[in-house]
């Protein structure tokens, strides 16, 4: 398998957006004083139960 820089160059803009992703978590989670990410799903599925038409009930149970 060969990767052209292309491939490389889109890997890496997928690895920032990665981070920025983890970062927004951890800033609300700390701001919040919230512990784990079990905690934000129990307060995420109520709110994804009441918009079912746009969230599958797999979603909902992964998070469970």
């Amino acid at each position: 398998m060969d990767m052209k820089k292309e491939d490389v160059i889109e890997i890496a803009e997928g690895l920032r957006l990665i981070e920025e992703g983890v970062e927004r978590i951890q800033t609300v989670m700390k701001e919040r004083k919230i512990r784990s990410i079990k905690d934000v799903a129990a307060q995420l599925i109520p709110i994804f139960k009441s918009d079912d038409d746009s969230l599958s009930e797999s979603v909902i149970q992964h998070l469970e």
